[in-house]
């Protein structure tokens, strides 16, 4: 079983989706990738509301924050294994009888994790949307609150790093056989986030009695989790790819067929020694026209692939997402060439 913890930062308001603002429109399904990403009429499971500013503001009352703080919520998105989701999924799941019911405990896990993480007072509001394809992802959104002792007393404080650059601490030895290049102290986003993901690898196994599956390293730095709309097109152009393979496939083979026999005929005729030149002449130029089909319909896969190749010189592809695109064009480039060697394609670099 696989699970990820994610962490953005949220400004409280602006522009852009990474403010508390625009996770609030979304969460009340009135941005335009949530409509998009919703497959069925289901509301969210809550901690909290969806009124996220509100929440925020009622958790912020008396404690004191960085003047310089520029972004202060923290919005984790957790995803759970899907088999927790089936009957029979292993630990407390199990015995529950429904997915609903399944959904609740992730969502308490999730909030759980997350306070336990981070001071133990940070979560204001969580959902687990029941409307979109995937069904075990939490999103929880926190702004972590500790009391600071001074001379005057104990204060309450709130810290969106504090807690983070604590976890990296803890987990130093692994981040920095991660980093083997890196010096010093490792306490940046990245630094985090591994420390996030040994963290709940170490909560779920404690809680649901279950380990997770170990993940896998990566060399590149740049993320290998493809949004849901990048994932969507992706997708699309290699059905896109698939479609048009197979029906130029099918259709170069019946033109081959029938230049193959048009051909025949005009050998044969020729040794006959012009016994009916007009039907050679015919044929000749019925074999012509099937030649210049073929040739367009090699035409419209190159225009196919220069869309390809246009879409996967887009910045926010990941590196297996262009290695797949490449992969996809070259296949592609094979079928116009007539042959797997023929004209490679350089890919997109």
């Amino acid at each position: 079983m696989k699970a990820a913890v994610r962490c953005n930062s949220l400004t409280l308001g602006g522009s852009g989706a990474n403010t508390l603002v625009a996770q609030e429109r979304h969460g009340k399904r009135l941005d335009l990738t949530s409509q998009k990403r919703r497959v069925r009429d289901t509301k969210p499971l809550l901690y909290g509301s969806l009124d996220l500013r509100n929440e925020y503001d009622r958790h912020m009352e008396g404690v004191k924050q960085n003047a310089g703080c520029k972004r202060p919520v923290l919005h984790f998105i957790i995803k759970f294994p899907a088999e927790l989701l089936e009957n029979g999924a292993p630990g407390p799941y199990g015995p529950l009888p429904d997915r609903d019911a399944r959904k609740k405990l992730m969502g308490r896990q999730a909030v759980d994790f997350i306070n336990r993480t981070h001071g133990g007072s940070a979560v204001f509001a969580a959902r687990v949307d029941r409307d979109e394809e995937g069904e075990a992802i939490v999103d929880v959104f926190a702004a972590p609150r500790y009391a600071k002792t001074t001379k005057r007393g104990d204060t309450l404080w709130a810290s969106p790093t504090k807690f983070g650059k604590e976890l990296a601490l803890k987990h130093q030895d692994e981040i920095k056989r991660r980093h083997p290049k890196a010096t010093g102290t490792l306490t940046g986003p990245r630094h985090v986030g591994i420390a996030l993901q040994a963290e709940f690898a170490a909560y779920f196994e404690r809680i649901n009695g279950t380990a997770l599956a170990p993940r896998m390293l990566k060399d590149d730095p740049r993320p290998d989790r493809l949004e849901t709309e990048a994932l969507k097109a992706v997708t699309e152009a290699q059905a896109a790819v698939d479609q048009n393979r197979r029906a130029l496939q099918a259709e170069r083979q019946t033109v081959e067929e029938k230049l193959t026999r048009q051909f025949d005929r005009v050998e044969a005729m020729t040794l006959a020694a012009g016994r009916d030149r007009q039907l050679a002449a015919a044929a000749r130029k019925e074999a012509e026209n099937e030649a210049r089909a073929l040739k367009a319909l090699r035409v419209r896969l190159a225009l196919i692939v220069g869309k390809m190749v246009r879409w996967l010189r887009r910045d926010d592809l990941t590196l297996d997402a262009r290695e797949a695109g490449s992969g996809l064009i070259r296949e592609a480039s094979e079928m116009m060439s007539g042959s797997s060697d023929a004209h490679p394609h350089p890919g997109i670099n």
